[in-house]
C-alpha cells in the first residue's frame, strides 16, 4: 500500500515537473482521439496510422498491426498522440527508424510522442495547425537534481509523501534510483542510435518556463523549424501557410517557444554562488 502511494506520488511529480495534460473541459475531438486507450493503429496503402496513447495496451495493438511488415513496404507514419509511456514510445520509435519512415504529425505529437516517435523519422512533417511539444523525458530528474545541487535520491525524496515511514521511503527511493538508471540508459541508447542527444526533450523541465521565460499556463515548450534542425531534428517541414511557430494554432495555444540557444544554455552545469555556494545560472 505504501509503495503504491509513493508510485502515485512520483507519477504526480512527473506531471508537476513537466506540465499537465489539456484540461477536459477544453478537450476537442482531435485531442480525444490522440488520448485513446488503446491507440487505434492501422495500415492503409503505404501509410501506418497511429492515433492514441502510448501504453502497454497500445503496444499490443501496434505489434499486431505491423506484424509481418518489412522495410520498404511503408513510407510514412501519420501520428496523433498526446504521449504516454516512455518504454512504449521507444518501442514504436525504434520500429519507425528500422522501417525508414517519414513521421507526419496530424494534430498533435506531445510528450513521449515528441520524445521518441518524432525524432525516429527519416524526415518529419507537421501538418497545418498541428503541433509538436515537449515537457520532459526520463533524464529530467537528473537535470532537476543538478539544478538544485542535490543527489538524485534527494531530488526524488521530495516527492515521497511526508507521512511515509522512513525505512519504506528509503527502500523505495533506492529501488527507484536503480530503475531510473536502467531506463535512462535505454533512453540514452535510443538517442545515440539516432545520432542525436536529448536536449530538445529535457532542457526546460521544472519551473524554467515560468521563472525564466514567463510562459505561465503553457503545457510544454516547442521550437521553430530552424531551431529543431539546430537541435538535431533535421529534415523537418511545416505544411501551413506561414512560419510554424507563428501559424500553427496548436503551437500558439499550448506551447512556449524557446530557441535552440536557450535550450542548450539551460543544460549548462550550474555554477556555485560565491555568497552561498548554491547553484546559480
Amino acid at each position: 500500500m505504501i509503495a503504491t502511494r509513493v508510485r502515485v506520488a512520483i507519477a504526480v511529480a512527473l506531471l508537476a515537473c513537466a506540465g499537465g495534460a489539456v484540461a477536459a473541459e477544453d478537450e476537442p475531438a482531435w485531442l480525444t482521439r490522440a488520448k485513446a486507450e488503446p491507440a487505434r493503429v492501422e495500415v492503409r496503402g503505404d501509410t501506418l496510422y497511429y492515433s492514441g496513447n502510448l501504453s502497454a495496451a497500445s503496444t499490443k495493438v501496434f505489434d499486431a498491426a505491423v506484424a509481418g511488415i518489412a522495410p520498404g513496404q511503408l513510407t510514412r507514419l501519420v501520428v496523433s498522440s498526446g504521449g504516454g509511456d516512455t518504454i512504449a514510445g521507444r518501442h514504436v520509435g525504434r520500429w519507425v527508424q528500422r522501417m525508414g519512415l517519414v513521421v507526419e504529425v496530424d494534430a498533435i505529437c506531445f510528450s513521449s510522442c515528441a520524445d521518441y516517435l518524432f525524432p525516429a523519422g527519416r524526415a518529419r512533417v507537421i501538418r497545418a495547425d498541428a503541433w509538436v511539444g515537449w515537457h520532459g523525458n526520463e533524464r529530467q530528474f537528473d537535470v532537476l537534481a543538478a539544478r538544485h545541487g542535490v543527489p538524485l535520491a534527494d531530488e526524488l525524496r521530495r516527492f515521497v509523501p511526508a507521512n511515509t515511514p522512513k525505512p519504506q521511503a528509503d527502500a523505495f527511493v533506492r529501488d527507484l534510483v536503480a530503475r531510473i538508471a536502467e531506463t535512462r540508459q535505454d533512453e540514452a541508447d535510443f538517442y545515440a542510435g539516432h545520432g542525436m542527444d536529448d536536449a530538445f526533450a529535457v532542457c526546460a523541465v521544472g519551473d524554467e518556463l515560468e521563472q525564466r521565460f514567463g510562459f505561465t499556463g503553457r503545457k510544454g515548450w516547442g521550437f521553430s523549424v530552424e531551431d529543431m534542425v539546430q537541435l538535431g531534428l533535421a529534415n523537418t517541414v511545416y505544411l501551413g501557410s506561414g512560419r510554424y511557430e507563428q501559424d500553427s494554432a496548436g503551437f500558439k495555444r499550448y506551447l512556449a517557444q524557446i530557441s535552440a540557444g536557450d535550450c542548450r544554455q539551460l543544460l549548462q552545469p550550474p555554477t556555485p554562488s560565491p555568497e552561498h555556494g548554491t547553484p546559480t545560472r
